[in-house]
């Protein structure tokens, strides 16, 4: 319980709480310098679209998909469960099932529409993005948790460093694919500092 008072009243998640809410806020009035940042944005991608990087980032974003980030993030807590980490494993799970559930709130809320630019067929609303959301929730999960399951050092190490680059091209294809606008990106990002924190 006093794991959990302290995770609660943790910096991190103030800061993450309150770059998300000051974010949707400015999304939600139609702030005109994020509006320019995010067509410019979307616009330096199109320069780069091709038919060969279009189907990589379709499969990855299909990687990243909420309904696999999800079933792994809850499978690591099983994992967890059963390796009698059981803070560790309510931690995983309630984070992930939170983490979705205040992500399509938000979108109820807001109610952005996606890009006119998109190049894929993509329905709902645009931010946050819940890829990233799901993404982000899962990577740190297995970083702040999972990693420890491994006994060598240099794969903990190795893992670490895929999955990090994993969410970085989710985030990207997310933008490249022209469903998101980075807004949207940079609000499923701020589940980093809400998500999760290492005992």
């Amino acid at each position: 319980m006093m794991q959990l008072e302290k995770r609660i009243a943790h910096p991190y998640m103030t800061i993450g709480w309150a770059l998300f809410i000051i974010l949707s806020i400015a999304i939600f009035l139609g702030n005109s310098p994020l509006i320019f940042f995010d067509m410019d944005t979307l616009n330096y991608f199109g320069h780069y679209i091709t038919s060969q990087r279009t189907a990589l980032f379709q499969m990855v974003a299909m990687t990243g998909s909420p309904i696999i980030t999800g079933l792994l993030s809850i499978g690591l807590g099983i994992i967890l469960w059963h390796s009698h980490q059981i803070y560790e494993s309510l931690i995983t799970i309630t984070t992930t099932v939170t983490g979705d559930i205040v992500g399509l709130l938000i979108k109820l809320i807001i109610q952005r529409p996606r890009p006119t630019t998109l190049i894929i067929n993509s329905s709902g609303y645009s931010f946050p993005s819940e890829h990233v959301i799901g993404s982000v929730i899962f990577v740190f999960t297995i970083m702040a948790f999972g990693l420890k399951l491994l006994s060598s050092v240099r794969l903990r190490m190795f893992t670490g460093m895929v999955l990090l680059f994993w969410l970085g091209l989710v985030a990207i294809s997310r933008m490249y694919l022209q469903v998101h606008y980075p807004t949207d990106v940079i609000g499923g990002a701020c589940s980093l500092f809400y998500g999760v924190k290492p005992s």
